[in-house]
């Protein structure tokens, strides 16, 4: 062993070390930070300290190990029990690579004389700037030193205990990085966190409300940050080809998985295309209105994500399949509906989407039959941007104009004489958006398509931008395309758990009945608690809004002609044949909502019909439509089972990670195996596929801004104003003038 001369730096040999007494209470009243170990000080007035631990955590000369890393595990734990951290050192290998004599000492050996040693005109200089270093090396001797044998493996030939330096003690030992290693919980928890959009540093705080103090976390928020660090250099240059790897699987595991992508000349990702096994029967369900928009900044290569949405039974967003494309230009639009179409086998009845010019032209090239619409909210929330300026009365145009716009009751041509009166009245006749708006009318206006069916669907508050405000919950710009799904999975994982519990909370209980007609108890029976309290309000207008115009037969056809109270006393006609309870309205709100209306229930009543004819129940808004859909059909009986399967291979994941949680440690050597768990796929053998080129966003050059847009930047724009304290008008107050800083220095 070392003679303590080389330890405390004197030649003079120590024969009498002195020992300081130190105790506990010498820290704190409550002994927070408790001495992990013992000064001594040498005659030449030297300190060095001992750690204070017990004897079996001790190394000892000739303490033999079965392997060198036996060793080293038992000098880092006797370090992170005394207070100090180590590192690896010299070593002597034999020809054929046996590790000889191995030197583990102190982290806090040696010294940076190198960084130490700088020119004073360098460092003098303002041209040249310097980071800001620290060293926490002070040439401490304490090591251990680890000798080959070929009978016992490892035996300690030298250890020195003295060190020259304080050791950590009490609540610093959490930052020793022996006290700073993730663990299986720790890189689940943020990596559970992260699916959640939860980065680093709300996980790290999360985890210190959880385990009641950050000592108590075994981290510090470095570890947590580095971690998903790790993540992303594990995916790497891999990312594309990992993603489509994922997919392969998937689609081996359950034939219902359909997925497609596209390269370009150099093998990089330029689009890709996947719908799982629900979002296909989904779409076989509630897939007769669609909205398609394109979402920004939802991962690190700029791809614009393009989810295909639809309403489902309870009027909740519903995905059928997604997609990401580099480009938003015909070409992508159109290879991702010919993939939709490939994909999903029908055309939707209608499709609605933005002023997109390129999905304008790429809808009617691959949907024939689809009816293509732009969605009203888009264009209604941009009248405050267009005509702030040109309005002053913006609220009573609003009002006006929103009465001829949403109104389900006009037909085209009182639209068209409202809006010109409208135009008139606020002198916008010469208005250049309001003009193409008029001109395009046929596309959004709902006098124009109030024949379509679900046209009633198209009124509704945006479902794309419903949906985009939904991911944007999950997702971060700085995702990998790998990352970018796992939170996609994610985000769909919730959104059907909504559905699940809408359905359980519907069969659980009964909305309350407002009439004695069974007609509405069997209603309630029917249909999801949102279309009933629509069902309902239709059987209450029924029964207390109608008046008798007229009553006439034909040919087992009974014909109503009803006085509705609530409408200005307008007329509607409706027909009920006695012979299949069929019924015709004038109102047609069968056709564009998919309910009977309130003049067919009033037939109905007044046949003492007690039961909704089922041809008039369509199946979209019932309980358990999409089971009711599965049992009539057997189109995914094979994607069933491979739903069973995706389940049994998540049962064997949790009993793979359950067998290796035992071994798995924080080496390097099984690092890979731990980011092949968690992130679900493993390092491809060869990248085929390379990541997409970083994109533009379509309008990410210069652009014509609006006035309003002009108003808002002027608003974030710093005045004059008058300070307090200087008395004079410039761009600071009395928080920030610059004499009161003045003040502040002559007053020290």
């Amino acid at each position: 062993m070392e003679s303590l001369n080389s330890v405390v730096g004197s030649n003079e040999q120590i024969k009498e070390p002195h020992v300081i007494n130190v105790s506990d209470s010498d820290f704190g009243e409550d002994g927070m930070d408790e001495v992990s170990s013992i000064p001594f000080q040498s005659p030449g007035g030297g300190m060095y300290w001992k750690p204070r631990v017990e004897a079996d955590f001790k190394p000892y000369i000739n303490q033999s190990f079965r392997s060198l890393e036996d060793g080293i595990e038992f000098y880092r734990e006797y370090g992170r029990k005394s207070g100090f951290e180590i590192r690896r050192h010299i070593e002597k290998k034999h020809e054929d690579g046996t590790v000889l004599l191995k030197h583990i000492v102190c982290s806090r050996a040696g010294s940076n004389k190198s960084k130490m040693n700088v020119d004073y005109e360098d460092f003098s200089s303002s041209s040249k700037k310097r980071r800001r270093t620290v060293s926490s090396r002070c040439g401490c001797k304490a090591k251990v030193v680890f000798k080959f044998d070929d009978l016992k493996g490892y035996n300690v030939l030298s250890f020195v205990e003295e060190h020259s330096h304080f050791l950590v003690s009490g609540s610093g030992k959490q930052f020793l990085k022996s006290n700073r290693v993730l663990s299986l919980a720790h890189k689940k928890f943020i990596f559970d966190g992260a699916k959640a959009n939860m980065g680093p540093n709300k996980t790290y705080n999360f985890a210190k409300e959880l385990c009641g103090s950050y000592s108590n976390v075994g981290a510090t928020c470095t570890e947590f940050k580095n971690w998903n660090r790790d993540v992303k250099l594990y995916i790497g240059d891999r990312d594309a080809q990992m993603i489509i790897e994922k997919f392969t699987d998937k689609k081996e595991m359950s034939d219902g998985v359909f997925y497609d992508y596209a390269v370009d000349e150099g093998g990089r990702l330029t689009r890709i295309f996947w719908a799982d096994v629900i979002g296909r029967r989904n779409y076989d369900v509630f897939g007769d209105v669609i909205s398609f928009d394109s979402t920004y900044s939802t991962n690190k290569y700029n791809m614009k994500f393009v989810p295909f949405t639809g309403l489902d039974n309870y009027k909740k967003c519903v995905v059928f399949a997604a997609g990401l494309i580099a480009k938003e230009d015909i070409d992508n639009y159109v290879w991702i509906f010919e993939v939709f179409m490939k994909c999903m086998i029908r055309e939707p009845k209608c499709i609605v989407t933005d002023q997109c010019p390129a999905m304008k032209q790429a809808i009617p090239t691959v949907f024939t039959e689809a009816r293509h619409r732009l969605c009203m909210w888009h264009i209604m929330k941009k009248f405050n941007q267009k005509l702030a300026k040109c309005i002053s009365k913006m609220d009573d145009f609003k009002r006006k104009i929103n009465a001829l716009i949403w109104s389900i009751d006009i037909d085209p041509a009182t639209f068209e004489v409202g809006w010109k009166d409208v135009m008139k009245e606020y002198k916008l006749e010469s208005n250049e958006w309001l003009c193409e708006l008029y001109n395009i009318r046929e596309s959004w206006i709902p006098a124009y398509y109030a024949d379509d069916p679900m046209a009633s669907l198209l009124r509704t508050t945006s479902i794309s931008e419903s949906e985009n405000s939904f991911f944007n919950k999950f997702n971060r710009s700085s995702d990998t395309l790998t990352e970018f799904y796992l939170r996609y999975e994610s985000a769909m994982e919730k959104q059907r758990h909504t559905n699940v519990r809408l359905n359980y909370e519907g069969t659980k209980s009964m909305p309350r009945m407002d009439t004695s007609l069974l007609l509405e108890r069997d209603a309630a029976e029917l249909y999801t608690q949102t279309m009933f309290y629509e069902v309902q309000k239709e059987i209450m207008s029924s029964c207390y809004d109608m008046s008798i115009n007229s009553i006439s037969e034909e040919d087992g056809v009974k014909i109503f002609s009803l006085k509705e109270k609530k409408r200005h006393g307008k007329i509607f006609e409706v027909k009920h044949a006695y012979l299949n309870n069929d019924l015709q309205c004038t109102c047609r709100l069968f056709e564009k909502m998919g309910i009977v209306c309130r003049h067919g229930f009033f037939a109905l009543n007044q046949a003492d019909v007690t039961k909704i004819p089922r041809h008039l129940v369509v199946n979209r808004w019932t309980k358990g439509a999409e089971m009711r859909h599965h049992c009539s059909s057997r189109k995914y009986q094979n994607s069933l089972d491979g739903e069973r399967l995706d389940y049994l291979e998540g049962k064997l994941k949790e009993l793979k990670h359950s067998l290796r949680e035992s071994s798995w440690k924080s080496d390097t050597q099984n690092k890979n195996d731990v980011m092949e768990f968690f992130v679900g796929s493993k390092i491809p053998a060869e990248v085929i596929v390379k990541p997409p080129i970083e994109g533009r966003n379509k309008g990410c050059g210069r652009r014509i801004v609006g006035n309003y847009e002009k108003s808002i930047s002027q608003r974030k724009k710093k005045v004059p104003r008058l300070c307090n304290m200087c008395k004079k008008i410039d761009f600071h107050d009395a928080r920030t003038c610059p004499l009161k800083k003045i003040i502040q220095q002559s007053d020290v």
